[in-house]
């Protein structure tokens, strides 16, 4: 039997989601960055073998040619794509690497909220009730019980 991880990496060894490869080789390829650039990457795809970054910040151009050397660095490394660390980068033909800038904030993803678990119903009970108990002191007992209950006031037994 299979767990999920067996199974997804059956599923992106497949062609038509070769996606799922290019998706974690750019996730391992960011991972390879500094973290305070890492916050400053808006998205980042692979067009016709060319890896794309989209920055948020203005950078100067030696940390901009400081991420192409360090991504191509890792691109053209042996040593480091046979470890276990870049393993996905291995069937992506990533031939050169560009960094755009986008001076647009990163829109934070708001969660879907509803209002429908606060909605108020009227009312429609009436309390009309009727108990046929035989026993007379039980039923006058239940009687005062629900003049009680249409009053709305708790009762004190």
């Amino acid at each position: 039997m299979k767990n999920a991880t067996q199974i997804i990496t059956t599923l992106q060894n497949k062609p038509q989601f070769s996606k799922l490869l290019e998706s974690k080789c750019i996730v391992k390829l960011k991972s390879s960055l500094l973290i305070s650039i890492q916050h400053n990457i808006k998205y980042a795809y692979i067009n016709n073998g060319i890896l794309n970054f989209v920055l948020t910040t203005r950078l100067n151009t030696f940390d901009i040619d400081n991420i192409i050397n360090t991504i191509k660095m890792i691109l053209n490394s042996p040593m480091i794509l046979e470890s276990d660390k870049f393993l996905e980068c291995l069937d992506t033909k990533i031939e050169d690497v560009r960094v755009y800038l986008d001076p647009k904030p990163i829109q934070k993803v708001k969660l879907f909220s509803t209002t429908s678990h606060i909605n108020m119903y009227k009312e429609r009970a009436t309390g009309n009730i009727k108990v046929n108990i035989e026993d007379k002191k039980l039923n006058k007992l239940a009687q005062e019980i629900f003049e009680l209950i249409k009053r709305g006031k708790p009762a004190t037994i």
